[in-house]
């Protein structure tokens, strides 16, 4: 009955909406109202917020480190081998800085985020590894050897294929509503 009072107010002119209002004062809720669930708390959306800014920003530190590595120059194959070497130091710098950020955050508010989180993990983790190998076994290396210079390269070239999949914070956590939600408000999230 309530129901049709509530679609006779919708009709109603001015006039008859405060007398449909008063009907409508002595119903009782509809009771598909009564059985929509709760948002969640003030205190587990905080939660899911900080959370998602560690996620993010553990990912934007690595991208913004590796936005300032510079490119391997040099005349002779020793400068070049130093320089190669140097920027695998750079990478391995920032990759394992993102490990140590992805490593220390708390256990997600969801299970999505715990599998976002375990993928990011084991990819930076494998680059991570990756370039550091390639740099050590380049500067074990003779200073003309110019195979040991293409095996750096190739391990970088590696390492960042690695990376490529996990750039993008977000997409990884679009299943899981709370964390959507929560990166649209986190201030790492942000592009």
């Amino acid at each position: 009955m309530c129901a049709a009072h509530k679609k006779t107010a919708g009709i109603l002119g001015a006039a008859g909406i405060a007398l449909a209002a008063t009907v409508l004062a002595g119903c009782a809720p509809d009771p598909a109202a009564a059985q929509v669930s709760p948002s969640p708390s003030v205190a587990e959306s905080a939660g899911a917020v900080a959370w998602m800014n560690g996620f993010c920003g553990a990912v934007k530190d690595f991208i913004e480190g590796n936005n300032k590595m510079t490119s391997a120059t040099g005349e002779t194959v020793e400068a070049i081998k130093k320089s190669t070497s140097d920027q695998l130091g750079h990478y391995a710098a920032i990759l394992s800085k993102t490990v140590d950020g992805l490593g220390a955050l708390p256990a997600a508010p969801v299970p999505a985020g715990e599998a976002a989180k375990k993928d990011f993990l084991g990819k930076y983790t494998s680059a991570r590894d990756k370039t550091v190998k390639a740099k050590a076994d380049l500067d074990a290396s003779g200073k003309n050897d110019t195979a040991a210079q293409a095996r750096a390269v190739e391990g970088l070239i590696s390492a960042q294929k690695d990376t490529h999949g996990a750039l993008d914070p977000v997409a990884a956590i679009l299943g899981a509503p709370e964390l959507k939600t929560a990166a649209a408000t986190a201030e790492r999230c942000r592009p």
